[in-house]
């Protein structure tokens, strides 16, 4: 949302038209209304002035403060920004803190996959893959927007939107060539899909990659032509497309605490039908899907103890409210997404994931056995200690 003087600044104006997968609100008038949905908040994002050195390393030490009070010894970031040079600056400030020995998680940091090859290749090489501090990994696209702004790409028209079928954000030839060259390079690939629609294309365009690494002889980073190719969120899916993820070994990387948020309106976007195969963890568990679970900080807190609550319970945070229990884990396989199933998606499980002899010392201290306990109880859940390789990086006073 932007207020009158940014759209003044972004020259976002009545004769103003989006770019290709956005979308420019408007009033009755056909004046632009402030929202700006998509491809079409990059109008207003390109004229914010980018934050000094000093602000962004504080912004980061910040959110790092926080992820270790909640119990986080890793991350999969991506902080994006508006252009190639201010994506690549919070890599220097975690370079920086990781020299001073001042790291305190473990950071995968993705890249644009709409980078150009020759760009993702210097980004990759600039810093050792073997540092299990800090590395870069796969590359993040998106299919689509999200179901809160009716912008996730649906198959069918939206129940309460009957004339919107949300914003794809490629066209599935070229999604599929640009694909295919990133997965021959040797790059992790994953994909924003949360409507059945982008969670379609994000699978074909899989399915070609995959063909075309393994037709190069590409291996991924465990030798094996396995790539671990990802869907992230995979809000709305269907019984098929849960078999296409089975068949080509897709990764369903996604964030039960989301559904916290969305359940209060999640059914009327979708209809009762579709509602059944949204948020669908046990069904890609019970067809043999392998399941990542994150937060998408800071889109929702960084808490997972929330999302563990969330993957168990299937209820509102104050109990009243209850989404299609079918779908509801049991507390192990929730902590095991949270923990293995995050490992093994960023080709890290031998190293980190569980607690045994070899593995790295990232651990933590709870104030309670979560899987002693009725689930609303978990929300209660105090982190006690968290430690980084064998440091503690945060003690509750």
């Amino acid at each position: 949302m932007a207020n009158t003087l940014a759209l003044k600044l972004a020259h976002v104006t009545l004769a103003s038209k989006p770019p290709e997968g956005g979308e420019i609100g408007r009033d009755s008038t056909e004046q632009p209304n402030g929202i700006l949905r998509e491809g079409a908040q990059s109008m207003v994002t390109a004229v914010i002035p980018a934050p000094s050195d000093e602000k962004r390393r504080q912004a980061i030490e910040a959110a790092l403060k926080d992820i270790a009070s909640w119990g986080v010894t890793s991350v999969q970031d991506y902080s994006y920004e508006s252009d190639s040079a201010g994506q690549w600056k919070n890599f220097k400030v975690f370079e920086q803190l990781e020299r001073e020995g001042k790291l305190t998680a473990r950071i995968s940091e993705w890249l644009p996959f709409d980078d150009a090859i020759d760009l993702l290749n210097q980004h990759r090489e600039a810093h050792p893959q073997s540092d299990p501090m800090l590395h870069t990994g796969m590359l993040k696209g998106f299919m689509d927007g999200s179901l809160g702004s009716h912008t996730a790409a649906m198959l069918r028209p939206y129940a309460d939107d009957p004339k919107n079928t949300g914003l794809p954000q490629y066209e599935q030839a070229k999604l599929n060539e640009m694909a295919e060259e990133r997965a021959v390079a040797g790059f992790q690939l994953g994909f924003h899909a949360i409507g059945d629609k982008g969670v379609q294309m994000a699978l074909e365009a899989f399915d070609e990659a995959e063909k075309a690494a393994r037709s190069a002889k590409v291996k991924a980073p465990d030798g094996t032509e396995n790539y671990r190719l990802r869907v992230e969120h995979a809000q709305v899916t269907n019984p098929a497309e849960v078999a296409r993820f089975r068949e080509l070994k897709i990764i369903a990387s996604m964030q039960p605490c989301h559904l916290l948020t969305d359940m209060r309106w999640a059914e009327s976007r979708l209809g009762a039908a579709r509602a059944e195969h949204s948020y669908a963890w046990a069904e890609f568990l019970n067809h043999g899907v392998p399941l990542a679970f994150g937060t998408d900080y800071p889109v929702e807190p960084v808490n997972p103890l929330r999302g563990i609550y969330a993957g168990v319970a299937r209820k509102s945070e104050d109990g009243k409210q209850e989404y299609y229990p079918v779908q509801k884990l049991t507390i192990d396989q929730a902590i095991s997404a949270y923990t293995t199933g995050s490992a093994y998606a960023e080709f890290s499980e031998k190293q980190k994931g569980a607690l045994s002899t070899g593995m790295l010392a990232d651990f933590i201290v709870l104030d309670r056995d979560i899987t002693a306990i009725p689930p609303e109880k978990i929300l209660g859940t105090q982190v006690l200690r968290t430690v980084v390789g064998g440091k503690t990086v945060y003690e509750a006073k």
